[in-house]
């Protein structure tokens, strides 16, 4: 027979036990609970003070019926600073944004979670929406698309706002901060992957390449219309760059030109990881102008900016 001390003990444990197990259904249960429309608003607060907000509407569907839509219009105003007055600062928000129940009222672009499993896992900072959409070919099937609704063609201008709201929309810290690691990646190329930033002209990512995977294997993966950049940070591990088999390391980067053969591969015990950059996408390159005629435009652009920033500061030296 227990003694007297020995059962409170035992039942005070218990006691503790069943508290315990109740706190945590109490709290997965709340979490069950919280409401989609609420897990969209707290998006939506963020965004009113993201400094890259973008004055846009555009859809958010959640499995096969479940439509909402958000209008944001940027606010931002400009201060002129220096002992001449030269130069201009910029003030940023409080944005307008806000939160609608169904469909856009006129045809745009919208973002389609699979199910409500998807818009948890970026809400809980399990996947960050850019992971949620890597993609290897477009016919790829994913948790999160971006998709166009009926009536309504998306261009290449609009790919770009589209990277640049999913970056900023979807991440609610003020300074946004994305963990990586494999327990927190999707598969893409054929790498365990983190999606880390995406614009445009630039898409950055976390990598981890198991023992025995391969990056960039499949037929059309291997040659790119873009340059990549890869920064290895752990592990080691062998790339074919096609001239011949070369041996990758921890502290090494590796810049790998438009149309040049980049397979990389693991044949070691442990996993090799670290960053990528994609200097864009490659179906931009492949219907016409190159990577490079991209660049000459961009200096054209630099080259009219810098005229305008001359003329504007000869304005001021004469008032």
């Amino acid at each position: 027979m227990q003694s007297i001390p020995a059962l409170f003990t035992t039942r005070k444990i218990g006691l503790v036990v069943i508290f315990i197990s109740f706190t945590l259904t109490l709290n997965y249960l709340q979490a069950q609970e919280e409401s989609t429309e609420a897990i969209l608003q707290s998006f939506v607060d963020s965004y009113q003070t993201d400094h890259m907000a973008q004055t846009i509407t555009f859809g958010i569907r959640i499995g096969d019926d479940d439509w909402w839509h958000v209008k944001s219009i940027r606010k931002q105003e400009g201060y002129l600073v220096g002992k001449r007055q030269q130069y201009t600062f910029h003030n940023f928000g409080p944005h307008e944004v806000s939160l609608h129940s169904g469909q856009p009222e006129a045809p745009t672009w919208y973002f389609h979670f699979a199910n409500r499993e998807t818009l948890d896992n970026i809400n809980n900072k399990v996947w960050t929406a850019s992971t949620a959409s890597a993609k290897s070919f477009g016919s790829d099937i994913v948790a999160l698309n971006i998709r166009d609704m009926e009536g309504f063609q998306s261009g290449i201008k609009d790919d770009a706002i589209v990277y640049e709201v999913m970056e900023h929309f979807w991440k609610k810290d003020a300074v946004e901060i994305t963990r990586f690691a494999r327990d927190g990646s999707l598969p893409t190329h054929g790498v365990d992957h983190v999606g880390l930033y995406t614009m445009k002209d630039k898409r950055i990512g976390w990598f981890s390449i198991g023992p025995d995977q391969a990056a960039n294997a499949e037929r059309g993966l291997d040659k790119g219309q873009v340059p990549n950049l890869f920064i290895v940070t752990k592990g080691r591990g062998q790339a074919d760059f096609g001239d011949g088999i070369v041996e990758l390391e921890a502290g090494m980067s590796v810049f790998v030109g438009q149309y040049v053969k980049h397979v990389i591969y693991n044949p070691y015990d442990e996993p090799m990881e670290g960053i990528v950059v994609l200097f864009g996408d490659n179906i931009d390159y492949a219907r016409g102008p190159s990577y490079m005629d991209f660049l000459e435009q961009q200096h054209q652009f630099y080259e009219e900016y810098d005229g305008w920033i001359k003329e504007r500061e000869g304005q001021i030296m004469k008032e």
